[in-house]
């Protein structure tokens, strides 16, 4: 009760509405003021300082949304991971947030073997699930722990955000064991954590629809159940909320098929090479030979990323060249080189910082325009795979499926000592998870034909036993019999539409379903056939075009009195001092929240379109999209893979760092 009291404290910004905060500011704010401050503040022995303990799962969970400076400014004399050695402080205080697992319990009652030389000497302990019975007992008749122990709570932060609106759960490796048949404790994980959202966001009595498969449904019926524990009766002003639980089966093409836009691109072609994607680091040749963070701190970046990458490259060339004007009177800057420029440029101490973000995304520019040329993604590659996504060729005119055939030979015939083995396997899969009935003759063919390596070909036989490249049986009747595209008949009046459109590139025909999906649902057009309601949701009457209240307003958790020292009614949003700086996060009244989960994992393609439909909703309109994990298609060829083989991008083992 306490900490659901705290969460609605967090989410109600008035009596208006609650405050339209992003996913990210809100976990910020939870940690930083919930756990941080309440735990340096509450204990009258406190020194004002403490170290932070986690385990790696927590440790990229807060390095999704925090900086260490975040944490040095909130007391945090530094962060340790619990399985490292640690030198002894036992002047200093400590906050262990840890998943509570076995061997995490056992490794934080090491810490307190030894009465006489304890690691620590007063304890703050938070969970990031319900810690086991079992474990709670050793935690309670630990004769040197227990007297040490100064606080206890249970925070429901088991995700990582993305950006502003979306997160992830992280478990890419777990991808085999959801498809076909979901493993029932990995369900229950999924859940699980998808309750955590919720809880996090306010959202208690959600609108729940989902995907006609047995996974998704299941996913549901258990988010249901551990939300309807959290309802109770309240008179404040909540947010009415629709979630849609699919499955990666709605759209196998978004994770597959080239994105032109920065970000996407930069994250599939780059992954392995100067980028190492799982901890955003890019690695830049000297000299000097450094190593920087793709961040939102970079402002270049964020308005760059979902730019097209042709774009991207007229800004930072007009960049550039603002900068040689500007220069122009210092050694002949106008008859440089753009390198002996920025270096020139770098020397200087207050434009270091500038010249380096410059110089890393001309790098990154410059990398991926090679990879496509090698790739000979521009030289007809990349428009045959925009037919197969599409159904639609570049003239807006439906394509054939013998033709598509014939160009999937052709390719895998003549450029045969130019593709990688790699991309002839994203080239099949592409097509067997875009084309219906397609006959077991023609499937060997075309994988004969494509001359696999065998690591590749294993990976081509898992993907085909989750049997997300097949159309599920609800659907078959909508196909035929005959070997046809399974593109929807709006999806593909939206294709012609950009093969059409002037200001469009020709490679950019494709867009997510996710896209189609979310507008469907905000406009109360989603076919409830495909997508139905669960029983026991509040069905929603009105479209989300109209602003205001609706029937699915989750009843919120109330301030209730506890007796706890760590609560702080009355604290609002915007109260926290160290709020980010230059933050441009809009204040006003969130109306209305969409969040739409995809069991498989979520693309930065997927993260795109629902920003650009949610701009193009009613002010308040929230959207939000989540996934058991964030996809590349190297990190899907990753998950794919036998055990034990991993791609060069995997060989670093250090988590990432706060910076």
């Amino acid at each position: 009760l306490w900490l659901n009291s705290i969460l609605s404290g967090l989410a109600l910004g008035s009596r208006k509405g609650p405050s339209a905060m992003s996913l990210r500011r809100t976990c910020r704010e939870i940690v930083l003021e919930v756990v941080l401050r309440r735990a340096l503040t509450t204990d009258d022995e406190s020194i004002g300082r403490l170290q932070l303990v986690v385990d790696e799962h927590i440790l990229s969970i807060l390095n999704s949304f925090l900086k260490m400076g975040d944490l040095h400014a909130e007391g945090v004399t530094s962060m340790e991971l619990i399985a490292r050695h640690r030198e002894p402080l036992p002047g200093l205080d400590v906050l262990y947030f840890i998943t509570p697992s076995a061997d995490n319990i056992e490794l934080l009652l090491a810490d307190f073997k030894t009465e006489g030389t304890p690691q620590h000497r007063h304890v703050h302990f938070v969970a990031s699930q319900p810690v086991a019975m079992d474990l709670m007992t050793k935690l309670a008749e630990s004769r040197n722990l227990a007297p040490r122990m100064k606080s206890l709570l249970e925070l429901p932060l088991s995700f990582v955000v993305i950006q502003d609106r979306g997160f992830h759960f992280d478990m890419l490796s777990s991808f085999q064991a959801l498809f076909p048949i979901i493993d029932p404790g990995l369900a229950s994980t999924v859940a699980h954590r998808l309750v955590d959202v919720c809880r996090c966001l306010q959202v208690t009595s959600p609108c729940i629809r989902h995907g006609s498969s047995a996974a998704c449904k299941s996913v549901a019926e258990q988010v249901q159940a551990e939300l309807s524990l959290c309802q109770r009766p309240s008179q404040d002003v909540q947010v009415p909320c629709q979630l849609l639980i699919l499955d990666r089966s709605v759209d196998m093409a978004a994770t597959l098929v080239h994105e032109y836009t920065y970000e996407a691109v930069a994250y599939d072609l780059l992954d392995g090479g100067i980028l190492d994607i799982d901890r955003n680091l890019v690695s830049l040749k000297g000299p000097p030979a450094r190593e920087l963070l793709l961040t939102e701190a970079d402002v270049l970046w964020e308005e760059l990323k979902h730019m097209h990458l042709e774009g991207v490259q007229r800004v930072v060339d007009g960049n550039i060249e603002e900068l040689r004007h500007q220069n122009a009177r210092q050694q002949d800057a106008a008859g440089m080189t753009t390198g002996d420029l920025l270096d020139m440029l770098r020397r200087s101490p207050e434009q270091r910082d500038t010249m380096d973000r410059l110089f890393l995304h001309m790098t990154l520019i410059t990398e991926i325009f090679q990879k496509l040329q090698e790739q000979r993604l521009t030289s007809g590659l990349g428009l045959l795979e925009q037919d197969i996504a599409c159904g639609v060729d570049k003239s807006g005119k439906d394509v054939k499926d013998t033709n598509l055939q014939g160009a999937l030979r052709m390719a895998f015939t003549e450029m045969e000592t130019v593709l990688s083995s790699e991309t002839r396997l994203r080239l099949l899969m592409l097509y067997f998870a875009c084309m219906a009935n397609i006959s077991e003759v023609v499937r060997t063919r075309l994988i004969e034909m494509a001359k696999l390596e065998p690591e590749d070909q294993e990976v081509l036989m898992a993907m085909l036993r989750t049997k997300l490249m097949e159309v599920p049986e609800s659907q078959r009747h909508r196909h035929g019999s005959g070997c046809v595209h399974r593109v929807a008949k709006e999806q593909a009046a939206r294709f012609k539409r950009n093969a059409n459109a002037a200001e469009r590139f020709e490679l950019s025909r494709f867009e997510p379903r996710l896209k189609e999906l979310i507008e469907q649902l905000t406009q109360d057009r989603l076919n409830n056939e495909d997508f139905a309601t669960l029983g026991g949701s509040d069905v929603i009457d009105n479209s989300l075009r109209v602003t205001g209240a609706m029937g699915c307003a989750p009843p919120g958790a109330p301030t209730l009195p506890v007796a706890d020292t760590w609560s702080f009614s009355g604290w609002q949003p915007g109260s926290h001092e160290k709020a980010e700086a230059g933050s441009h996060e809009s204040t006003s009244s969130a109306t209305q929240r969409v969040v739409v989960f995809v069991i498989g994992g979520i693309t930065h393609s997927e993260l795109r379109v629902a920003s650009e439909v949610m701009q193009g909703l009613p002010r308040g309109t929230e959207i939000l999209v989540g996934g058991t994990a964030l996809l590349t298609p190297r990190r899907l060829i990753r998950a794919l893979k036998p055990q034990g083989v991993r791609l060069d991008s995997d060989a670093h083992s250090d988590p990432a760092d706060l910076t």
